[in-house]
């Protein structure tokens, strides 16, 4: 950045009282960021102040307003002033403004962010703790699992989101398969390559710490049925369900087709079956 007055850049201007945010924000490769942080870098103590630079850039098309209070996709030079289009930056706009918030990015949607699905999905499922309140507008963007804190676990950062490893994909198909449904028939369904990935030391400890004999016999099948014998093994040690377990609660099958009689799991699809 210059110090001319005004900067033209892909039809945008950029007063000189504005590029030391801009330059920052460059700098940094920023996506998403947060009023606090605007404040900061333009040496504003006040809100009102803040808020007005905010739209100022708002105004001069750097920075594109998220769901999230307060938060903004910034618009870098080199892209011009055009929106990534990023369904995760609202999720990552809630993280910058509230960093303790306990939130995983889990099923589909982790799978696609760790390579594992070649789509991203229609709607991304978010776990948060039972606790949070969610507004309507983050209601419309995600799909939110509440579940008791104790269960938001098993995840490591990726593009700035906690996402669920493929040990705990297993357990996130096993806990929620209706989020995924018949599309686990297919044999290359996205949770083969996850199984792939994952150890039976990950899984079985994951499935420890859950403590749910309907999560346990569900991953035990799923882990035959895509291709990791070891894993079932290994699963299968943790004792069998007493009571017939339905892989797909949505869907109903009496068939002893269907019925995996070593998890005790009645599975109305043949998951993995499908070439």
């Amino acid at each position: 950045m210059d110090g001319t007055e005004v900067q033209e850049n892909m039809h945008r201007t950029l007063p000189a009282s504005l590029a030391p945010v801009v330059a920052e924000f460059e700098m940094r490769d920023a996506k998403v960021v947060t009023l606090a942080e605007i404040a900061r870098i333009a040496g504003l103590d006040g809100q009102t102040s803040a808020r007005r630079l905010a739209y100022r850039l708002v105004q001069a098309r750097w920075l594109r307003p998220l769901a999230v209070k307060g938060t903004y996709e910034f618009l870098p030079g080199r892209a011009g002033p055009f929106s990534r289009g990023d369904d995760l930056d609202v999720l990552r706009g809630l993280l910058r403004q509230r960093p303790a918030t306990e939130v995983q990015l889990s099923s589909s949607g982790a799978a696609f962010l760790r390579g594992f699905a070649d789509r991203a999905p229609v709607e991304f499922t978010v776990l948060v703790p039972a606790a949070l309140p969610v507004s309507a507008t983050l209601r419309r963007t995600y799909r939110f699992h509440w579940v008791a804190s104790g269960r938001i676990f098993g995840s490591s950062p990726l593009e700035g989101i906690p996402v669920s490893t493929p040990d705990r994909l297993v357990l996130d198909v096993a806990l929620w398969p209706d989020d995924v449904g018949p599309a686990m028939r297919d044999r290359d369904h996205w949770l083969r390559r996850a199984l792939e990935h994952s150890t039976p030391e990950g899984v079985v400890g994951y499935l420890r710490r859950l403590d749910s004999p309907v999560v346990t016999a569900r991953a035990g099948h799923l882990a035959d049925a895509f291709g990791r014998p070891d894993i079932a093994d290994a699963i299968a040690g943790l004792g069998r369900a007493r009571l017939l377990v339905p892989l797909l609660p949505g869907f109903a099958s009496t068939s002893p087709a269907h019925r995996d009689r070593r998890f005790n799991v009645l599975d109305p699809i043949g998951a993995g079956s499908v070439e």
